[in-house]
């Protein structure tokens, strides 16, 4: 079986370990996640299986829908309720219009330092390994954008309810911090969920609980999205049985050839668009990119093929 799962992650497991569960159902395909949850965190955690492990790249690269809370007043060292309090503060009394001019400095495009305890790499190794040491080396600022970033609820004096639309690689848990240094009290981020991962929204998720009901009753392919669930967003090509089987055996084709086959009905070619390429029976077959190699002169070349034809 190939496609994605829409996994309804639970606080207290690591995405690794939905990983492992969903990996002990499907014993004989890969399966990997679409974008690491916290272990204290719970949400919706893409869970891609087979062929669709090679579409990895795109799933990380979906915006994110979280919400947070944030407690004002205490500051820990992994700025979320899992670290070590690091310092406490009074909370000040707060109005919510002060707490929306300061989100409105968030919004928009803004830099983080990753935290140590992140899977980011320094010199060949993740953050959080030299933070099991105890050791905290030298990370350079990320910009990351926050698409919308507003209070659900505000429950005096320090608890702070947030929703924010973010980017990819968006650390919330360093968001909440920094509202909170601007806010003059310190805070951390007491709660987290994610509610939307591109398409993967909260609603459609599935509990383990469920998708081992579907196992058990042998009904896994009614959870399994299709492989090209991911790239429904994205403009299509369908061509014809000589032209595709050109793209899957490695070759490329011409800007021309392929408007004679659409008849002219395609967007204008960008250089470095993907693009997903199907058949006239609207079978799934592969990813490619255009190329530009010249003014105006367009190829259209294989990135990732699906389907032998």
């Amino acid at each position: 079986m190939h496609g994605f799962i829409n996994i309804l992650k639970p606080p207290g497991m690591t995405s690794h370990d939905v990983v492992v569960f969903v990996r002990k159902i499907y014993r004989n395909s890969r399966v990997g996640h679409g974008g690491t949850l916290d272990p204290g965190a719970a949400g919706v955690l893409p869970i891609m299986v087979g062929k669709a492990t090679r579409l990895s790249s795109i799933l990380l690269d979906y915006p994110k829908v979280y919400r947070a809370e944030l407690k004002l007043g205490t500051v820990t060292d992994t700025d979320d309720c899992s670290g070590r309090v690091l310092s406490q503060k009074d909370v000040p009394a707060l109005k919510l219009e002060d707490i929306e001019a300061v989100l409105d400095r968030f919004r928009g495009n803004i830099r983080q330092l990753p935290p140590m305890v992140s899977a980011v790499k320094v010199k060949g190794k993740k953050l959080y390994q030299y933070a099991r040491q105890g050791a905290v080396v030298e990370r350079k600022p990320r910009e990351v954008k926050i698409y919308s970033l507003n209070v659900v609820k505000y429950v005096p004096p320090e608890r702070v309810l947030l929703e924010a639309d973010c980017s990819k690689g968006t650390y919330m848990r360093v968001l909440c911090a920094q509202i909170g240094e601007e806010l003059r009290c310190g805070g951390h981020m007491s709660f987290l969920l994610r509610k939307k991962a591109g398409r993967f929204e909260l609603p459609e998720a599935y509990t383990l609980e469920e998708v081992d009901y579907y196992r058990r009753n042998l009904r896994l392919n009614e959870i399994l999205l299709p492989v090209d669930y991911v790239l429904a967003d994205m403009d299509k090509l369908l061509l014809g049985k000589h032209s595709v089987k050109r793209l899957c055996q490695g070759g490329h084709l011409s800007l021309e050839a392929v408007l004679q086959e659409t008849g002219d009905t395609i967007p204008g070619p960008v250089d470095g668009k993907l693009v997903p390429v199907y058949t006239t029976k609207k079978e799934f077959v592969a990813l490619a990119r255009w190329k530009s190699v010249g003014k105006s002169v367009f190829l259209l070349k294989p990135e990732k093929v699906f389907k032998s034809i």
